[in-house]
């Protein structure tokens, strides 16, 4: 792959799993069902990436799944939402309109790529490249859609996890977080077996024409220069 195929978008600064949902269900006559509860979360040192979802070793030696593995007994999603990467500048856009609570991977991404400026479908192209820094091996994952912010999440970015939010209110959040802000979904490349990301690793955009597919929302793209605010 010649370097005019890749552009580089930035390095990770977080990897997490879930190996719980962060959706929790509150019986009773509550007014609200169900709440985002952050704290589930598991930043870990490293995840591996499989074919079928993503696990990781914790320090004592324990093995987990991440809710969204084919694997895991409470999987509940659909097959193509198996690792959601995010961006810091979402984030930071998050905290800007929501308050400091919004802090770095809160919204439950597994990878979260450090990169200054906000991303969005049409900035993309189909496949991301995320390259090990110790062995230099590059892994490619498939873009399949932007992640759909739930309500729960929502509630959780006013800080109104107790009551509804009124509904233009919540269609404001929902639209915020929408088209990539939340986070983008990928699969593993059907050619990998299994592929460890930490810290550190660099993450490439690749050029449209090295897969021959167009970039989520937009038109395909005959030159990686052509990519717009994808050039630092």
């Amino acid at each position: 792959m010649s370097h005019e195929e890749i552009r580089r978008l930035g390095v990770v600064s977080l990897v997490q799993l879930q190996p719980s949902g962060l959706i929790i269900e509150v019986p009773g006559p509550s007014p609200v069902r169900s709440f985002y509860d952050a704290s589930r979360r598991v930043e870990v040192d490293r995840l591996e990436i499989t074919p079928r979802g993503i696990q990781a070793t914790l320090p004592t030696g324990k093995q987990v799944l991440d809710i969204h593995h084919l694997d895991h007994p409470d999987k509940a999603y659909d097959d193509d939402d198996l690792v959601c990467v995010g961006f810091t500048a979402h984030y930071a856009a998050m905290r800007a309109e929501f308050g400091e609570h919004m802090v770095d991977g809160i919204a439950g991404e597994n990878i979260l790529v450090d990169y200054p400026d906000e991303v969005w479908p049409e900035d993309l192209g189909r496949v991301l490249a995320i390259e090990n820094q110790d062995t230099g091996e590059m892994a490619t994952l498939e873009l399949e859609s932007f992640a759909a912010p739930c309500v729960e999440l929502s509630r959780f970015c006013a800080q109104q996890q107790t009551d509804e939010l009124p509904a233009n209110r919540l269609g404001e959040i929902l639209r915020f977080l929408g088209n990539g802000r939340r986070g983008f979904l990928l699969v593993l490349d059907d050619a990998l077996d299994v592929v460890t990301v930490r810290r550190g690793d660099s993450v490439f955009l690749l050029g449209d024409d090295d897969r021959g597919q167009a970039p989520i929302g937009g038109e395909r793209r005959t030159s990686p220069a052509s990519a717009g605010t994808l050039s630092h």
